[in-house]
């Protein structure tokens, strides 16, 4: 039970996180890094208490492994095209990917899949609009897209 609660406490900050990057993003064209690294942080320790009070240090490992598995995918993307890709959206995705990889680690993968997703039809209007030139905010659809898999996940698993 106290593991459980753990784990929704972690996804209370990230989803407060999320809200905070989505609107920033909008408003101002930026992630901010700092709002990235020290909800991270904090969805990491409330993990890593959870696997500690459960007695799965594995699960956190998972998550970690997802984690960089993205992170490391999308840091040669970002430096292969960085006009493509933002920094703040790698830090973003790198989040949302630890917290995901809660549930194993093809997790971390669906949820970069469902933000894309969900953000496409931004990104498609933004495309006619444009041209190639288009900026588009890619944080609230990443966050949707996580929020998506992470309550797929506590409906049918459960937190831990």
């Amino acid at each position: 039970m106290i593991a459980d609660g753990l784990v929704l406490a972690a996804v209370g900050v990230w989803a407060a996180m999320g809200v905070w990057v989505s609107v920033t993003d909008l408003r101002d064209a930026i992630i901010p890094r700092r709002v990235c690294w020290v909800g991270g942080g904090a969805v990491a320790a409330l993990l890593a208490a959870a696997a500690g009070v459960a007695g799965d240090p594995l699960r956190l490992g998972w998550a970690a492994a997802a984690a960089a598995s993205v992170g490391l995918v999308l840091e040669v993307v970002y430096r292969r095209w960085p006009g493509k890709i933002g920094f703040g959206d790698v830090r973003l995705i790198i989040v949302n990917s630890l917290l995901a990889g809660w549930w194993g680690l093809p997790w971390a993968w669906w949820a970069l899949c469902a933000g894309a997703l969900a953000e496409w039809p931004v990104a498609i209007a933004a495309i006619i609009r444009h041209g190639r030139t288009a900026q588009v905010r890619w944080a609230p659809g990443l966050v949707i897209g996580t929020a998506a898999i992470v309550t797929w996940q506590l409906w049918t698993q459960g937190p831990t």
